[in-house]
């Protein structure tokens, strides 16, 4: 693992500095603190603005963090990770910056899943900055993984999650049927984030202990461009409709006054629609490329095998 980050830009290191210092401040019982996906495998996009679908996007990649701890304080690291990104964004409020995406994991957690090669801790480590250590602990080694393992669990959580979040959108529609409209929001909250982590799960076998889809959003943009576009941010219209779908995971079902329109539910259900199409197409698209890696590694071995065979009779007499 990398323990650098002079490479990247310095408006980057800067940023990354002010939060690792709120992190450590913060969080007592933090052990690691590790930059992983983008900015980590140099594959970053500083900024990028555009029109894609009739729709513009602009797009920046996010840092996204790892936090190990030690103890049983999950939540309260979350929150206080919450904190620290609301303060950190304040910071920089006065011109253009990264967002933080933060997720907190056990020391004992992360190991277990190094040592059973669990692919989205072991690229971390192969990839990851490790931007803080406390010397405490040290990480398991990973057992690589076979492109046909990796293709099978990819498969196997697609054809779990999928239909899940197509059964939410079909009890939608049911509650669109007969005006139960906060029951509605609350489902279509459901089947968001049930696609969201079928993306997360075919890309990377993991998903986050979270139900935030606004921070679920930003965690699969990395995964296609496409994504950003899903719920776009550009009239009040918009903006309020997703304000109301992020809310109702708790108000819907909590909160009396809570309220929802028509107009506004069929709207966000025509952009859910297009979210499960993506997630169909995309996590299809990932699984044939696991594919492809097994049928190109299949040929490569195959044929090196053949090689070895002539070789090895020319040189040294061995019958084939």
């Amino acid at each position: 693992m990398k323990r650098s980050i002079k490479r990247l830009p310095k408006q980057t290191q800067e940023e990354l500095t002010v939060l690792l210092d709120l992190v450590r401040q913060n969080v007592e019982n933090c052990q690691m603190v590790i930059l992983y996906g983008s900015y980590a495998r140099g594959k970053y996009v500083l900024w990028d603005s555009k029109i894609e679908f009739g729709v513009r996007t602009s797009y920046q990649s996010d840092y996204d963090i790892l936090v190990v701890i030690n103890g049983h304080m999950a939540k309260k690291v979350e929150e206080r990770l919450r904190r620290i990104a609301n303060k950190y964004n304040k910071l920089f409020e006065d011109h253009r910056h990264a967002s933080p995406q933060f997720i907190v994991e056990h020391i004992n957690t992360v190991n277990h899943n190094i040592e059973i090669s669990h692919y989205f801790f072991t690229d971390i480590v192969k990839d990851g900055i490790m931007l803080y250590d406390s010397g405490k602990y040290k990480l398991a080694k990973p057992r690589k993984l076979s492109f046909k393992e990796i293709r099978n669990i990819a498969q196997n959580e697609f054809d779990e999650f999928f239909p899940y979040a197509c059964g939410f959108l079909d009890i939608v529609k049911y509650c669109m049927a007969n005006e139960q409209y906060k029951i509605a929001a609350f489902q279509l909250h459901q089947t968001c984030e049930k696609l969201y982590n079928c993306i997360l799960m075919v890309f990377t076998n993991y998903r986050p202990k979270n139900h935030k889809i606004n921070e679920l959003t930003g965690m699969v943009k990395r995964f296609s461009m496409e994504l950003v576009t899903v719920f776009p941010q550009n009239t009040d219209f918009e903006k309020e409709c997703f304000n109301l779908l992020c809310r109702s995971y708790i108000e819907a079902r909590y909160n009396i006054d809570f309220k929802i329109s028509r107009e506004q539910l069929e709207y966000l259900i025509s952009r859910t629609e297009i979210l499960k199409d993506m997630a169909e197409r995309l996590c299809k698209e990932k699984i044939a490329e696991y594919d492809a890696m097994i049928d190109t590694l299949i040929y490569t071995y195959g044929y090196a095998k053949d090689s070895c065979r002539v070789v090895a009779k020319k040189i040294f007499g061995v019958s084939e």
